[in-house]
């Protein structure tokens, strides 16, 4: 798809791209900073009550967030399910579940979580983050093992919304969209970093402490239209899909890719560079994203938050940041803009990458890169041209972040 190029520089005024790409990497220092999870959780939980309580993290910034909650009312038990290997305070048990489709780690984990929460006589805190809805995961009894984790690969492999993927979730798992507080049988002080449009807490991690409602008509539609043929006995299990959970949900939302995309232009401000943050937020196709993203044609740094979804068509390395940094590559070729897209928990797709900064030589420097787009390739391409950038594991997880510098 083209999305539409400049092809002239500003011949008065020489730009150092050089300069402006080392800005934008440490700028996304200072966004991933205003999302600090141990900081952020530290400061919530001070502020209400003490005293002993059972944590569940899940979610890719669970270790941080323990440690905040730790620091903030002392004595913790409970489980820590997260994708890295990390420091957790005494009496909290560390749990790697797999990502992004969940596996006999995610599985196990699961049985853990609900176990805790059933046997727990006091005071329960969940700590939840994006990552959690593979990461942490049983299915409803009918449901196999091995059809919810199938299911979640094709959705995520054809581009299913995270509408879509949240809506079959909850009807497929017993944790999700309310499971969590129905296993407890009473109140869940829940506290969440999200990485969902809106903040919503019904979507962040699937809701595992939020009530919801039930469609089940409607997740199985959405199974059939993606290609995964539903056997009789999930089919069956769906349609006797829970009523709503008992409860009230008591949900503090912390942090989210606004937050990120803000601290950004604020710092941007200060060094004296005309930006905004785009209103509303990244969604659907990638390609359409980044068209309607870079429209704006006024000169300065426009930062935006979200998730657009990418369809897998090949073998290749990258995630939906390199492939949009590519697109975008070929949409300012010959110009003095840049476009840097970042996956804020410093995992883009199956790269090993965070995502990628490219500037209007990107282009001149690997070649035409229709055939790295058309492989799911794109990290490999960019690596070629030095334009990857690796973080490694952040610890924070609030969606992407992209950014169109305009000269």
């Amino acid at each position: 798809m083209v999305i539409g190029t400049h092809t002239s520089r500003c011949q008065n005024r020489p730009v150092d791209t050089q300069a402006r790409r080392e800005t934008l990497r440490s700028l996304f220092d200072v966004a991933l900073a205003s999302v600090e999870p141990e900081r952020l959780t530290r400061e919530a939980l001070s502020e209400g009550p003490g005293g002993p309580a059972t944590l569940i993290a899940i979610g890719k910034a669970a270790p941080a967030m323990c440690r905040g909650a730790a620091a903030a009312i002392g004595q913790v038990t409970g489980i820590c399910v997260t994708d890295h290997v990390e420091e957790v305070p005494t009496g909290l048990e560390l749990v790697v579940g797999d990502h992004p489709v969940p596996g006999d780690r995610s599985f196990s984990a699961g049985r853990m979580v609900l176990e805790a929460v059933t046997r727990s006589t006091g005071r329960i805190v969940a700590l939840v983050s994006g990552g959690g809805s593979a990461l942490c995961e049983h299915p409803v009894e009918g449901v196999p093992a091995e059809f919810l984790a199938e299911a979640s690969r094709v959705m995520l492999d054809r581009g299913a919304s995270i509408g879509e993927m949240n809506l079959v979730r909850r009807h497929l798992s017993a944790i999700k969209g309310g499971g969590l507080l129905e296993a407890a049988g009473r109140p869940i002080e829940t506290y969440a970093i999200s990485d969902v449009c809106g903040a919503d807490p019904n979507v962040i991690a699937s809701g595992p402490t939020v009530p919801q409602s039930v469609d089940p008509e409607a997740a199985l539609s959405v199974l059939r239209r993606i290609g995964i043929e539903v056997p009789l006995e999930v089919a069956g299990a769906v349609s006797n899909a829970r009523p709503d959970p008992r409860g009230r949900a008591n949900i503090t939302v912390l942090a989210d890719g606004r937050t990120a995309a803000q601290a950004m232009a604020d710092e941007s401000h200060r060094l004296e560079i005309a930006s905004a943050v785009t209103p509303g937020w990244l969604s659907g196709p990638v390609a359409r994203a980044l068209e309607v993203f870079i429209l704006d044609g006024r000169p300065g740094l426009h930062v935006a938050a979200g998730e657009p979804v990418v369809e897998v068509v090949g073998r290749g390395s990258g995630g939906r940041n390199t492939h949009a940094a590519l697109l975008a590559a070929s949409a300012i070729s010959g110009s003095d803009s840049l476009f840097a897209a970042f996956a804020t928990d410093g995992v883009d797709g199956n790269s090993r990458s965070a995502g990628a900064i490219v500037d209007g030589d990107t282009i001149a420097r690997g070649g035409d890169p229709a055939a790295s787009l058309d492989s799911s390739d794109s990290a490999t391409y960019l690596a070629k041209t030095g334009d990857l950038v690796v973080t490694g594991p952040t610890g924070t997880n609030v969606a992407d972040i992209w950014v169109h510098w305009r000269s």
